[in-house]
């Protein structure tokens, strides 16, 4: 027995299934992982979230790397692999897929978004720090584009 037959057995023998995922589940759709050489990190530093709340500078740098789509995860399609978890969770198999990508590719793929944990949060769209409400990408980029200091959308 391969160990993908070994797996696929574990599946269908299990009641309910959590999917963990990480970069390597979206690498095959082009979207480049974090720490491998010529990964994300190798081309710029992680702004944290502290760093991000405290300094106008970061938080100029870190909308920069939105609208320019500096870190590469912007307009990727899901493939075969987010497909199947999709497929294993419209079977009612899978209850959540907790993910580390914020590409959003799981939902686009047809997971419904109340099954889908991002522990890194999802770059598809912004939610104000200060009110929570979320808000597509698109609605700040004026404000960014005449150079204020985004810290919260209305």
């Amino acid at each position: 027995m391969t160990d993908a037959d070994a797996l696929a057995h574990m599946i269908r023998s299990a009641y309910r299934v959590a999917v963990f995922t990480g970069a390597g589940i979206s690498t095959e759709s082009g979207i480049p992982d974090f720490r491998s050489p010529g990964g994300v990190w190798s081309k710029m530093q992680p702004i944290m979230f502290q760093d991000f709340v405290a300094s106008r500078d970061k938080r100029r740098e870190a909308w920069t790397r939105v609208f320019d789509k500096t870190a590469g995860w912007t307009g990727a399609k899901p493939n075969a692999g987010h497909f199947a978890v999709a497929e294993m969770v419209k079977a009612g198999k899978v209850a959540a897929v907790i993910t580390q990508n914020v590409d959003n590719l799981h939902q686009d793929s047809g997971v419904p978004e109340k099954q889908v944990i991002e522990v890194h949060g999802n770059a598809t769209y912004a939610k104000c720090l200060n009110c929570g409400k979320r808000y597509e990408l698109e609605s700040p980029r004026h404000r960014w584009e005449a150079d204020e200091d985004i810290t919260c959308i209305f």
